[in-house]
């Protein structure tokens, strides 16, 4: 029994920068998607991010396919080394070429089998998960904020804003190690699986994702309202979200019913 895939990419430079540091990639045959949030000098980020999501796709399903038997720890193994491999990849070009020196990337990414979504993250790109009409975080930002607010009770309520939101604990090429956190759910043929980059999540809470979600009828919609969302807000980074919902083959013509073809991309 095969999977299928409905998915929907968008991606927007925002109000205020001039480049677009945020990548991603589906691989619907394969069942691996991918989102990647770059930093660094001039386009270092984008290189960064680019080669991340390309070397870590390519390692994967090299790695998949000497798999005799897919078992779930196999795959998690498997995704853990992928990415460990694509970011010496990116850590060996920021040593050999100047203008890549110190650049890295977030990642996170997806891959499904029929029994599980085997899923990883570097950074605080995040991946949540929308069941029942309501939206679950998966992933724990790689963060000082996140640092913070697990001290407890104290930090959380604390009025005064933390002075290092934005500053990442781990990332992809900027280390010779990147130690992802790896992970598996359960899925229901009607999850949507949303993968983002800050540029949406530091401004947009869960709650009013989940709310633009239940008034949407199809994944196009969704990504364009997240978007204008952020935007609204005030987000001053790039803004990446990237949607998914999968079902078995014989299940394919219910589930056309329920949304649009909207497994086409856009990057803007």
């Amino acid at each position: 029994m095969r999977l299928t895939f409905r998915f929907y990419g968008l991606s927007d430079v925002g109000a205020v920068r001039t480049n677009n540091e945020d990548v991603w990639a589906a691989w619907p045959e394969e069942g691996f998607f991918a989102l990647a949030d770059g930093m660094g000098g001039h386009l270092a980020g984008e290189v960064a991010a680019k080669e991340t999501v390309e070397q870590v796709s390519k390692v994967f399903a090299e790695r998949m396919l000497a798999l005799k038997r897919r078992e779930r720890e196999e795959m998690m193994r498997a995704l853990h080394a992928s990415i460990e491999s694509a970011n010496q990849w990116v850590y060996q070009m920021s040593r050999r070429q100047k203008k890549y020196a110190g650049m890295g990337t977030t990642l996170c990414c997806l891959y499904w089998t029929h029994e599980a979504v085997v899923y990883a993250h570097v950074g605080d790109s995040r991946i949540y998960r929308w069941r029942n009409q309501k939206l679950d975080l998966l992933t724990k930002d790689h963060s000082l904020l996140e640092k913070w607010l697990g001290y407890g009770k104290r930090a959380q309520e604390c009025k005064t804003p933390y002075p290092y939101k934005h500053v990442i604990t781990k990332a992809i090429g900027t280390h010779s190690k990147s130690d992802p956190e790896i992970a598996s759910c359960s899925y229901e043929p009607d999850d949507l699986f949303l993968l983002c980059t800050d540029g949406l999540s530091d401004v947009v809470s869960a709650q009013e994702m989940q709310e633009i979600l239940c008034k949407t009828s199809n994944l196009e919609e969704a990504a364009e309202k997240l978007i204008e969302q952020s935007k609204f807000k005030g987000s001053s980074d790039n803004i990446t979200v990237l949607m998914i919902q999968c079902m078995p083959e014989h299940d394919k013509n219910l589930f056309r019913q329920q949304l649009n073809d909207s497994s086409r991309s856009t990057r803007l």
